[in-house]
């Protein structure tokens, strides 16, 4: 009796185990198929970054191609800011007062009122002389011998307090222009390849009527012309 008991045993034992054991490659095999669908994924996310990272180095490569900007044409009525950053050295030369910009008309000095002027006034300050300064070697380095045209523009306040020395905008960014090439002649711009421009209110990078908005229509900009200009 005691030995059939010993067999039962046994079977059964062995039973569990051949059943245990089919689980377990069960288990095996599904937590194989999952490693392998994840492998799958990353190779095809790899795949996708690596396709990814060509076309980046491509457009860097055709960047670094292109010409340095695009001129556009402008508008006669409305100045544009389309332009490019053509000279970082000039910046680091003249000072973070500038804008430099490249047009469809030529190279762009752009400086706002307040390096230059006391708010209604046409008389240069300190700032603003030493920055003319600095413009006027920057034309003499680079470009000898180019046609400079200087505009005035002002905000869309009217003239109240100074009247009587500028009736309007008008007379006040025309003399403002004055100033500026009155100064580059002094340092050596030649006055025959230079000439001013006042243009009012009439030609504003903005359109809000915001004090900052007023403030960045307040400026003067020195345009080196192209020579087809």
């Amino acid at each position: 009796m005691k030995r059939v008991n010993y067999v039962l045993l046994g079977v059964s034992l062995g039973f569990w185990c051949v059943v245990g054991t089919g689980c377990g490659i069960e288990q095996l095999k599904d937590s194989n198929r999952r490693l392998k669908e994840a492998n799958d994924r990353l190779v095809s996310e790899n795949s996708r970054l690596e396709e990814e990272n060509a076309g980046l180095q491509k457009r860097l490569v055709d960047l670094e191609r292109a010409p340095p900007s695009v001129a556009t044409l402008e508008s006669p009525n409305v100045p544009t800011r389309e332009a490019t950053k053509p000279a970082l050295d000039d910046e680091l030369l003249i000072g973070p007062d500038v804008e430099i910009t490249k047009t469809s008309q030529g190279i762009r000095f752009t400086i706002p009122d307040r390096v230059f002027f006391a708010l209604g006034q046409a008389s240069l300050t300190k700032r603003g002389a030493t920055t003319l300064d600095r413009i006027a070697s920057v034309i003499h380095q680079k470009y000898p011998g180019k046609t400079i045209r200087v505009d005035g523009h002002t905000d869309d306040t009217p003239i109240r307090k100074v009247m009587n020395k500028y009736p309007t905008n008008w007379e006040l960014s025309t003399a403002r222009a004055c100033t500026v090439v009155r100064h580059l002649v002094e340092k050596g711009v030649n006055p025959q390849r230079i000439y001013p421009a006042g243009f009012s209110y009439y030609r504003p990078v903005s359109n809000s009527r915001t004090a900052g908005a007023r403030g960045q229509n307040r400026r003067v900009e020195i345009t080196v012309l192209d020579e087809s200009v």
